[in-house]
């Protein structure tokens, strides 16, 4: 297994896991059979070319979509193969009172992430990321991501893949942070509450899914 893959897969080393990769509005799952009775189901084939295309055409059309593979880590790694994939880092962070950093980004709540440069690894990635983004120093709380993601994003044209490093930090910061305008973001606000459960409302399915993985680890 490539190191790629590995990022993703450390913790899914089974057959019957499920892989997930959200493409905009749409989710894809790959797993060993559809758990789902509303999504719409693939077969893998057993010579797996192609998966992009037939892939794209289905999310295109069904919100739900789930991939059956006797194999899901293998028809996972040939899916990626497809694409062009690339690697990015970003930071959970939280202060002393417990609020959340997000970042207002193309009209949606985010929270501060980019790309991992050449010779950079993730964390260092994440927490240089954060500073970038939101002018916040953070410390990274652990060895290992808290989680990671998968999307795929046509903004720039074609398909691509992206895998997201997500990194739980602390800050003891009192400074107010500010906005990276150049990067297109618009705000930048400790989330609490009230607050943080509408802005869940308005950001993407991953992000919801970190923020879930957060909530269980703090737990």
């Amino acid at each position: 297994m490539s190191p790629l893959f590995r990022i993703f897969a450390l913790s899914n080393m089974k057959h019957d896991a499920t892989y997930t990769i959200h493409f905009g509005a749409s989710t894809l799952h790959i797993s060993s059979k559809a758990e789902c009775n509303d999504a719409c189901i693939m077969r893998a084939p057993a010579q797996e070319k192609n998966l992009r295309a037939n892939i794209i055409k289905k999310v295109e059309s069904c919100k739900s979509v789930f991939l059956v593979s006797d194999n899901p880590e293998a028809t996972f790694e040939a899916l990626c193969r497809e694409f062009k994939v690339v690697r990015a880092a970003g930071g959970v962070v939280t202060n002393d009172r417990g609020e959340l950093l997000m970042i207002r980004l193309r009209n949606r709540w985010d929270l501060p992430k980019g790309h991992i440069e050449e010779g950079e690894d993730s964390r260092s990635a994440a927490i240089r990321e954060v500073e970038e983004e939101t002018k916040i120093k953070a410390e990274a709380l652990d060895n290992e991501p808290l989680a990671t993601t998968w999307h795929a994003y046509n903004i720039y044209g074609p398909w691509e893949l992206k895998s997201t490093d997500w990194w739980r930090m602390r800050t003891s910061e009192e400074s107010t942070p500010q906005p990276q305008n150049e990067e297109g973001i618009t705000e930048v606000r400790w989330m609490n509450g009230e607050a943080r459960a509408e802005a869940l409302n308005d950001t993407y399915e991953t992000i919801k899914e970190v923020v879930r993985a957060l909530d269980a680890k703090n737990n």
